[in-house]
Formats: structure tokens, C-alpha cells, sequence
């Protein structure tokens, strides 16, 4: 026998806001508004993957260089494959000289900035998404609620009353459904961020080596 509409729409509800919960618990106590299972971390350190000279000066400078200008847009991008980003430093470091070093610590300070600066912008946006989440999962008990008190005495009001919660109700949870689908995408992002400027710090370290 199938189950109401109605009824498969509040199991639905209760199956998607209990995995949102527990999804968040863990982070929940660190940030309220963090809805990922991995873990938050607000900011990034360049010691964590940095091991080369000192970068507070080149943080500064390394705008001012055309060429270092254009490789961190570059290889900062997502649209850039790995590879060939790990390509473009091994090419840009064969036309240095001396002062090879100094140069490619100004390359990090780039990708390091720019790479931190777009993942505060993810952060922010994923907090602002799990904020509105929220705000669909109260709306959606509120109907719940609002439906089971409706009266059901079998008038044209009553009944039209029902049906117009209950398809609100249906359609609220299809659409939280459909977001928290998403949500495991956005929440890897700004990991897929950090694995990018861990490769890169590496493949810039090594030209330092040769």
C-alpha cells in the first residue's frame, strides 16, 4: 500500500534535516553556521605548506611584477589544470636567473593570497547557504505543524486549506532536498583549493632546488 503524499513528504523532511544535523555536529560547536563534515578551518597558515623563505615581503610585492602577475592568475585558477600549472612554474623558473629564488618566493606570496582570498569567499558563501538551509528546514516544520492542526472535518475550506499546506509542504522539501545534494560539492571546494596550493608550493619549492 502506498503512503500519502503528504506523509512521504514529512518522512522525507525528517530523513534530509537529520542528516543536515549530524553532517554539522561535529563543526557545530567550532561555528554554527558550518554545515560540512570537513572540518573548518578559517584561516590558512603559508607554514602549512611553505617551506622556503620568509614570505611577509613578498606578500607585499608581488603584484608589482607583470610576468609574476600573470603566472599567479594563472595557476590560481581552477580552470587550470594542475598539470599544466605545474608546467607553467617549471617553465617560468627556467627564465630566472640569480635571483631565482626571490622570485619564485614571489610567486607563492601571489598564489598563496589569491588562493586564500577566494577560499574566505567560499567559506562565506557556504555559511550564507547553510543559513538559508536552516531557514527552509523551520519553514518547512512550521507547515508540518500548521498542516497537523488544520482541521480536517471535510469541508471544501478545510480541505482546500490542507491541500494548500501540504503542497507547500512537498514543495519546500523537494527544493531542501535538492540544495543539501549540493551541499556536498560546495563542501569540497575550498579542500580542492587547499590540495591546488599544496601541489603548487611543492612544484615552486622544487625549481628552488635545482
Amino acid at each position: 500500500m502506498s503512503l500519502p503524499v503528504h506523509t512521504l513528504a514529512v518522512i522525507a523532511l525528517a530523513g534530509v534535516v537529520v542528516f543536515y544535523a549530524g553532517a554539522a555536529g561535529a563543526a557545530a560547536a567550532e561555528d554554527p553556521d558550518w554545515p560540512c563534515v570537513q572540518r573548518l578551518m578559517p584561516e590558512l597558515s603559508p607554514a602549512t605548506v611553505w617551506g622556503g623563505p620568509p614570505v611577509d615581503d613578498a606578500a607585499r610585492g608581488w603584484r608589482e611584477t607583470p610576468a609574476i602577475r600573470d603566472l599567479v592568475l594563472r595557476i590560481a585558477s581552477r580552470r587550470t589544470a594542475l598539470e599544466d600549472g605545474e608546467k607553467a612554474v617549471t617553465a617560468f623558473a627556467r627564465t630566472l636567473g640569480g635571483e631565482k629564488d626571490a622570485m619564485l618566493t614571489l610567486v607563492f606570496a601571489g598564489l598563496f593570497t589569491t588562493i586564500d582570498q577566494e577560499r574566505s569567499r567560499l567559506l562565506s558563501g557556504i555559511k550564507r547557504y547553510a543559513r538559508g538551509q536552516r531557514r527552509l528546514a523551520s519553514r518547512i516544520r512550521q507547515l508540518t505543524a500548521d498542516l497537523g492542526a488544520a482541521p480536517a472535518d471535510g469541508t471544501p475550506q478545510s480541505a482546500a486549506r490542507r491541500r494548500q499546506l501540504r503542497e507547500r509542504q512537498v514543495w519546500d522539501t523537494r527544493i531542501f532536498e535538492e540544495r543539501e545534494r549540493s551541499l556536498q560539492a560546495l563542501c569540497e571546494q575550498p579542500v580542492l583549493l587547499e590540495q591546488r596550493l599544496f601541489i603548487l608550493a611543492r612544484a615552486i619549492m622544487a625549481q628552488m632546488d635545482e
